[in-house]
């Protein structure tokens, strides 16, 4: 498997782990103090986050390895873009669903926070790798 296969492999495995972690420790009072609605409402902010994460992490990866105003275009500008579509899809749900607007915009910012320290983590990890494999060893 190549290292970028790899890399995607690791990600999700890390955004599995963290998702299931931050899950288990937020289901007692979830469950004990939140409604239906409520759950609903974080289940779908999770879900909202984890797709910009995924979208996040791939565009990352696409823009590694280019020229650093390709990079920062990709980067930033699709940091920028995705920002406004999870926006858009915030104000969407929020005026065609019966869904809880607190707990919904609550749990979308904080797994994006979670989410995107993720993929600043990657970013750091592929860099280091790059500069790994760029190395010229002494003969």
């Amino acid at each position: 498997m190549s290292a970028k296969g790899n890399n995607d492999l690791i990600f999700l495995k890390y955004a599995a782990i963290i998702s299931l972690i931050l899950i288990a420790a937020a289901s007692y009072p979830v469950y004990k103090y939140a409604s239906e609605i409520q759950i609903y409402s974080f289940a779908a902010g999770y879900g909202i986050s984890l797709l910009n994460a995924l979208i996040g992490y791939k565009l990352n990866t696409m823009a590694f390895g280019k020229p650093t105003k390709s990079f920062m275009v990709l980067v930033f500008g699709g940091m920028g873009i995705r920002l406004l579509i999870v926006m858009l899809i915030l104000l969407i749900i929020l005026v065609y669903s019966s869904l809880d607007s607190m707990s919904l915009v609550g749990s979308v910012f904080f797994f994006y926070t979670i989410f995107i320290i993720l993929e600043i983590y990657f970013l750091q990890k592929l860099q280091g790798q790059a500069k790994k494999d760029n190395k010229i060893t002494p003969k």
